[in-house]
C-alpha cells in the first residue's frame, strides 16, 4: 500500500525564495503590545515597521554579540566586586578578631562609645569586637590645633 503525502499549502516554498532576487514577507504573530511597542520604536526613528523589524533581524548577531560583551564586562566588573569584599571580610574577621569573638561570645562587654557614654553590648557577632576596640580609639583634636592626638 502507498503512503499519500499531503502537501502543507502554507509551507514555505524554499526553492522560490532560493531563486528570488526581491526582498520576501516574513511574518509572525505576536501580542499587540509587542506590535505597539516595535511600531513606536520604528516611528521615532522616521521609518516603518517593517523596515525597523528588518533592520533588527539582520542586526541581530551584533545585537546579541553587544549583549555577550556586555555580560562578560558585567561578569568580570561583578567578580572584581566579589574579589574586593572577600578581600575586605578577610581583613575584618582576621584571626585576631575571630579568637577575641569565640573568647567573647555571648558575653556582656562595658565600653564606652565616641559620645564618651558607657554602654553594655552582648558579643553575639564578630561586628561586636569590631565595635568594641574601634571604640576603645579616641581621636582628641584641639580645634587651634591640626595634630590630632589619638589615645587608646
Amino acid at each position: 500500500m502507498s503512503e499519500i503525502i499531503k502537501s502543507n499549502p502554507k509551507a514555505l516554498n524554499l526553492e522560490a525564495v532560493k531563486q528570488s532576487h526581491n526582498k520576501v514577507t516574513v511574518g509572525f504573530k505576536c501580542p499587540p503590545a509587542v506590535k505597539l511597542d516595535l511600531a513606536e520604536k520604528a516611528e521615532n526613528l522616521g521609518i516603518t515597521l517593517s523596515e525597523f523589524v528588518e533592520n533588527l533581524i539582520m542586526n541581530s548577531e551584533k545585537l546579541f554579540e553587544k549583549f555577550k560583551m556586555h555580560e562578560k564586562e558585567e561578569k568580570e566588573r561583578l567578580t572584581l566586586t566579589i574579589i574586593e569584599q572577600k578581600e575586605t571580610i578577610e581583613f575584618y574577621q582576621n584571626d585576631l578578631l575571630r579568637n577575641l569573638f569565640e573568647k567573647s561570645k555571648n558575653q556582656t562587654a562595658t565600653y564606652k562609645n565616641e559620645k564618651n557614654e558607657t554602654l553594655n553590648l552582648k558579643i553575639v557577632d564578630i561586628k561586636d569586637i569590631f565595635t568594641i576596640i574601634t571604640s576603645a580609639y579616641k581621636i582628641e583634636n584641639d580645634e587651634t590645633d591640626t595634630n590630632a592626638i589619638c589615645t587608646i
